[in-house]
């Protein structure tokens, strides 16, 4: 057992510098090293061992803990300063890493695990209680009496600035997930994902465009033996990118380029770092307060206690600015390097970072040859053709491969493509649910029966749009630096109500083998400020990761002509319409727009239209293709065993005759089409002159119109 301390006590020599100890034993020695020191300050409360001892009797075992590890016949402080010499070769552990970080003595990193202990051995509350505690919980005058007023005071400073110790009312808790990772425990759920540096992927085993790979190779070569300036706070890559785009992957190998893990917060702090200088921030307090500044301050703890590189994952609305805290403690570095850390952004929003030396990557989509060489790597053979045609961000990309691979196992080549095909647009079509939900609505697929009857000039313009959304990959490459390198394809559909431009976006769709989804605008315009373009945003972002056609239906809501500002609401109107024109100009993905009132439209937005497609009311040919289209395979009867070949002839004639009197639109005669058959099956079973006579004076007085006479039609 450990001597009490006389009165002057004798140094006592250093031992060796010891092996590496594992995290977990490290914390041990710190957790035996501070009860140590609340047995030396309780002896100076009571004076007496023996009775200390017997009041507690927690106490005696950890001296018998500490004699076992060769601690014997030392005096309290002797034993202590053996510890501190131990301890302070750890350098490499948890506990080594945050005491350098925060520049700690070691009775100031001992209020720390003195806290930590309260929680995690309950069996020590009442010798805390005895040092001026409460409720088994540390209170300021415990530290004091535990390392002395000025060290109390900056140790309570500093692990406050990093969210270590967490003040309690009047007592002092640590954070129990900081803790365990100091034990060597894995983060807990619920707070980070972590990383560690032989998990992490190389930067040459990436495939990025040569121009990125060389300015990464560049950036990231140790520095000088050149001391940096006392206000650096390190180095910050800016990911800027769409959701998929690789942020992760990248930041997770210039982690590892660093000798460093990775850890990143499964929440972002989007909210939390907001300057106010968003229009978006007034309804700040209707989200989730989950996103707090301690949040951060944590995450940058965890990674030094990790060893690791903080990756903060931020959100900020279109217009918004957000403010990157100062770090509580100096991060996690190797030797020869400086401090990192990775803030992973859309494309969009502002970051403000002063002291920090501050690099941006944008992560642009993949073009056709990158895509290419992905697909090769993620499905270990030749691709289908089929599969090439996707335009899916990287990390999309390996998503639905690795599904793809899971269900077929293995089975590739030409002739698996159409199952490849298929396997890979049901993964896509699950993510879309999952990413647009709520915002976005799936459009069905075009059935054979749903033809589109368009005039030849217009069918032609269609053509070419189908086209053009084939080939923008091709074309994109193919134009001269001049024509810019935005890829996607803008086209507006203008033209009265049922003339058939929400069925020629679906045939649009069809066409190219991709979903449509359309914008619910009652989900995506919001009264509170900004939430419009977070929302149409979130959309945006969404279509483009997952190659799917956007449909912007009576779009003149949204792109309506901007006005002159006399008012709030006004001036806040615009903002909504000037995020549209540069959103849409830089949109890489398939939009259309539908309006049947185009003088509403901006002409901005006409302007960044590539096509533009007007339909008009059908004429008597297209009105009688549509006729045989939605009546003509009935015949005069609804069921086959009625069918007789004269009645089918004369009823053709009649269609006719019905196409040049009735000038109806495309939406018009589907719905007299509809409510014929209706009244065939809740009468006679059969449709004749009768029910399609009833059906189109239906339509005409929805309108306020008469019915042509239908005389001698059949």
């Amino acid at each position: 057992m450990m001597r009490t301390p006389p009165s002057s006590p004798p140094s006592s020599p250093l031992a060796p510098p010891p092996a590496a100890l594992s995290d977990a034993r490290v914390a041990h020695l710190w957790r035996t090293r501070t009860v140590l020191a609340l047995l030396r300050a309780g002896l100076g409360t009571h004076g007496d061992m023996a009775a200390w001892l017997e009041r507690h009797p927690v106490l005696q075992a950890v001296l018998d803990d500490a004699a076992d590890a060769g601690l014997d016949d030392l005096t309290l402080d002797e034993g202590i300063a053996r510890l501190d010499a131990l301890l302070c070769t750890q350098t490499h552990s948890a506990l080594g890493r945050l005491q350098q970080s925060l520049g700690l003595d070691a009775d100031g990193l001992s209020c720390w695990v003195a806290a930590a202990l309260s929680d995690d051995d309950p069996r020590l509350a009442p010798v805390i209680d005895d040092l001026h505690g409460q409720g088994g919980r540390i209170t300021r005058a415990t530290l004091v009496s535990l390392c002395g007023p000025q060290t109390a005071a900056l140790a309570l400073q500093a692990l406050h600035h990093a969210h270590a110790l967490l003040a309690d009312q009047r007592c002092w808790v640590a954070d129990a997930a900081l803790w365990a990772l100091a034990c060597g425990l894995p983060p807990p759920p619920g707070t980070w994902q972590h990383l560690p540096h032989s998990a992490l992927p190389r930067l040459d085993e990436l495939i990025l465009p040569e121009a990125w790979r060389q300015r990464l190779r560049a950036a990231t070569q140790p520095v000088q033996p050149a001391p940096q300036p006392p206000t650096s706070r390190g180095m910050c890559w800016l990911l800027r990118g769409s959701p998929g785009s690789g942020r992760h992957s990248l930041a997770a190998a210039l982690a590892q380029s660093a000798g460093l893990g990775l850890v990143m917060p499964v929440i972002d702090a989007s909210r939390a770092l907001s300057d106010g200088t968003a229009h978006g921030t007034a309804h700040g307090a209707a989200h989730d307060t989950a996103h707090t500044p301690p949040a951060h301050a944590s995450l940058c703890t965890a990674a030094v206690l990790l060893g690791a590189m903080p990756v903060l994952s931020l959100s900020p609305a279109p217009g918004e600015r957000l403010q990157l805290p100062e770090p509580p403690l100096r991060l996690a570095h190797a030797p020869g390097q400086a401090p990192l850390m990775a803030v992973r952004l859309p494309r969009h929003g502002g970051l403000g970072m002063p002291g920090w030396d501050t690099r941006q990557i944008d992560l642009t989509p993949p073009d056709a040859t990158e895509r290419h060489r992905h697909w090769q790597r993620a499905l270990g053979t030749d691709v289908p053709p089929e599969v090439l045609g996707l335009r899916l961000p990287r990390g999309t990309l390996h998503r639905v491969a690795r599904a793809a691979q899971g269900e077929h196992m293995g089975t590739l080549g030409a002739q698996a493509s159409p199952a490849w095909m298929a396997t890979i647009v049901s993964h896509l079509e699950a993510q879309g649910r999952f990413a647009l939900d709520g915002i976005a609505r799936r459009m069905p697929d075009v059935r054979a029966e749903e033809a589109l009857a368009l005039p030849a000039d217009a069918q032609d313009e269609f053509d070419a749009l189908v086209a053009r959304c084939r080939h923008r990959d091709a074309l994109a490459e193919a134009l001269p630096a001049a024509f810019g390198h935005a890829s996607g394809v803008r086209a507006l559909f203008k033209g009265a109500s049922g003339t058939g431009k929400t069925l020629a976006a679906r045939h649009l769709a069809t066409a190219l083998g991709r979903p449509l989804y359309r914008v619910d605008l009652a989900a995506t315009v919001s009264k509170y400020i900004g939430e419009t373009e977070r929302n149409l945003e979130r959309v945006f972002e969404a279509a483009e990761s997952l190659d799917i056609v956007l449909l912007l239906d009576e779009g003149d809501a949204l792109l309506a002509g901007r006005t002159q500002v006399g008012n709030a609401t006004d001036r806040y109107a615009n903002h909504e319409t000037n995020y549209l024109l540069q959103r849409l100009e830089h949109y890489s993905g398939v939009l259309v727009v539908t309006t049947n009132a185009a003088e509403r439209i901006d002409t901005a937005f006409s302007r960044r239209m590539d096509v533009t497609l007007d339909f008009p009311l059908p004429d008597a040919l297209t009105r009688l293709a549509l006729w045989q289209a939605h009546l003509g395979h009935l015949g005069p009867a609804l069921h086959p065993e009625h069918h007789d070949d004269a009645a089918a002839a004369q009823w053709l004639d009649g269609l006719e005759r019905v196409a040049l009197r009735c000038a109806l639109s495309g939406g018009q005669i589907r719905n007299a089409a509809l409510h014929a058959t209706l009244l065939a099956l809740d009468g006679t079973g059969r449709i004749g002159p009768h029910e399609l006579r009833l059906a189109l004076e239906r339509e005409y007085r929805k309108v306020g119109q008469q019915c042509p006479s239908l005389d001698e039609v059949f």
